[in-house]
């Protein structure tokens, strides 16, 4: 299944299996994200201005299935950098 990305720096994509949980995405989201991204501020919600938006880690054990989401889903992402000083 193919999960859909918007974020401030543009859009994404990513492939992943129905039964994986909303964390395990985070190593791949890694390599999408500007490299000063904190991802454990990373929030997910299910539209691009306003919905539902939760921290990505708060949905452990949640599977993408479970929550309804199908193939070419399309998410969008909040991040929060890290302030280097």
């Amino acid at each position: 299944m193919i999960l859909r990305f918007y974020a401030r720096d543009g859009q994404f994509r990513l492939d992943v299996q129905p039964t994986d949980d909303f964390p395990s995405i985070l190593e791949a989201l890694k390599g999408k994200l500007p490299e000063d991204t904190d991802l454990s501020s990373v929030t997910i919600s299910n539209a691009r201005n306003g919905g539902d938006s939760r921290p990505l880690q708060s949905l452990k054990g949640v599977s993408f299935q479970r929550v309804g989401l199908k193939y070419v889903s399309a998410l969008s992402e909040r991040l929060s950098r890290l302030l280097t000083i």
